[in-house]
């Protein structure tokens, strides 16, 4: 039993005694190529999807050419675009005004043929949403959640899988094809809800308040602090977060930030640039963090732990 106690206690000590350094923080895009913001990468680590600081447009660079290919240029498409589970297809949303109301599409796109395709369309409601297992997606119609199959025809989901959206300012959660809704510290404001990778926590921010970590019933487990923009590493041992100041018009200063999960620790990524930084995002890893400049440059930071 010693043995044994002796042996958790070397694994878990170097985790908690870690430390982050940057290794290096390249750009990805060249201020000739245009202003992009809010970056996502592919589940291979080839390409990078990035939008315009308003969300209209779409944009893919494959990084292994350095070729980008310009999507679409539909309004609303920049909201939670993604991959879908099957090879080099993305699913993004497309928001049009018809008489003064606004109705969004849920459109696929191949980008090997360069074609796009309707999945559904006429939604007052249309909300994108990755599952807890960060390779599928789901969206909300409305009030109601849908899976997308590998063959593109929707249904609703049978899924195992979580998923989390925001509906009227409250936190929203469909699990087995049942919906919640959780208030962990009452009415408000809630925004940037996210489940963690073990399916076991809420990572959420509550306008005016911070950012928290709650269980799944919405019992509050850890108070991050001002953590704008959060979410969880590929492991969930860590939360990226960016801390922006404004004036009441513009943003003023802002830097990308990781905490470990118990919020113990924070270490700033981006304290030697000059520029602000913003929308970050992890890679595949926990050693990769994308992320755009107030100018819109797209850039890769490489992390170290230790």
């Amino acid at each position: 039993m010693k043995k044994v106690l002796l042996i958790l206690f070397i694994t878990v000590v170097p985790v908690l005694a870690q430390k982050v350094t940057v290794v290096e923080d390249i750009a990805l895009t060249t201020p000739t190529e245009g202003s992009f913001y809010y970056p996502t990468l592919n589940p291979d680590g080839t390409g990078i999807l990035y939008s315009s600081e308003n969300h209209k447009g779409l944009w893919y660079k494959n990084l292994t050419s350095g070729k980008t290919v310009k999507i679409t240029d539909a309004l609303g498409a920049g909201y939670d675009p993604g991959f879908s589970s099957r090879r080099n297809e993305i699913i993004y949303r497309e928001d049009k005004f018809v008489k003064g109301k606004k109705l969004s599409s849920l459109i696929s796109y191949d980008l090997i043929a360069r074609k796009s395709l309707v999945l559904d369309e006429g939604i007052r409601d249309l909300k994108i949403c990755k599952s807890s297992n960060r390779i599928s997606y789901d969206y909300v119609r409305e009030t109601e959640l849908r899976s997308i199959n590998k063959e593109n025809t929707l249904q609703k989901t049978n899924s195992s899988e979580i998923s989390v959206v925001i509906e009227n300012s409250k936190i929203v959660l469909y699990e087995n094809n049942k919906k919640r809704i959780i208030e962990p510290l009452g009415v408000g404001n809630y925004i940037w809800p996210s489940i963690s990778p073990d399916k076991t926590k809420l990572l959420f921010t509550f306008a005016g308040k911070g950012t928290y970590v709650s269980n799944l019933e919405g019992t509050i487990l850890k108070k991050i602090g001002y953590a704008n923009y959060p979410s969880w590493s590929p492991d969930g041992n860590w939360i990226l977060f960016m801390k922006d100041f404004d004036d009441g018009t513009i943003i003023t200063s802002s830097d990308i930030f990781i905490a470990d999960s118990k919020g113990s620790k924070f270490f700033n990524l981006t304290e030697k640039r000059d520029d602000i930084s913003l929308y970050p995002k992890w890679g595949n890893s926990n050693a990769e963090v994308f992320y755009n400049t107030d100018f819109g440059q797209i850039r890769k930071i490489k992390l170290k732990y230790e």
